[in-house]
C-alpha cells in the first residue's frame, strides 16, 4: 500500500509540473506612472510628497483611489494603476520648494514617466 501512495503522489506532482506557465494565473494587467523629482539645481530631491489622483478613469475598471508616495534617495517614485486608457494628475510638494502638478496619460499596460523640477521658495 505504501508504494501505491507514493506513486500516486508522484503522479500528482508530475501533473502539476506539466501545467503551462501562468495556468490558472488571474493577475490583472497594470500600468506604471513613475518619475523623478529634481531640485532647481538639477539634483535629485528625496523626501518629496507625491500624490496621484484619477482625472479620467480607465473604461470598464473601477477608478483607483488616490495614492501617496515619497520620493526615494534618488528622487524617484512609482505608482501601479489599472491598464487601459486613463488620465492621472501627479502632484509633488516638498518643504522649501514650490509645489507642482502634471498630467500623465496611460493608454495600455505601459510605463509613463513624469519629471518634476521644483524651484526653491525664497
Amino acid at each position: 500500500m505504501r508504494i501505491g501512495a507514493e506513486l500516486c503522489l508522484l503522479v500528482v506532482a508530475a501533473a502539476g509540473l506539466a501545467l503551462p506557465a501562468g495556468a490558472g494565473d488571474k493577475r490583472q494587467a497594470y500600468a506604471v506612472v513613475a518619475g523623478t523629482v529634481f531640485q532647481d539645481a538639477g539634483f535629485a530631491l528625496p523626501g518629496a510628497q507625491v500624490q496621484l489622483k484619477v482625472k479620467t478613469p480607465p473604461e470598464g475598471v473601477k477608478a483607483p483611489k488616490p495614492q501617496k508616495s515619497v520620493s526615494d534617495a534618488r528622487g524617484e517614485f512609482a505608482f501601479h494603476v489599472p491598464a487601459g486608457k486613463a488620465e492621472y494628475i501627479v502632484s509633488v510638494q516638498a518643504p522649501g520648494y514650490s509645489g507642482e502638478e502634471k498630467s500623465a496619460a496611460v493608454s495600455a499596460d505601459e510605463r509613463v514617466d513624469v519629471y518634476f523640477q521644483l524651484k526653491a521658495v525664497k
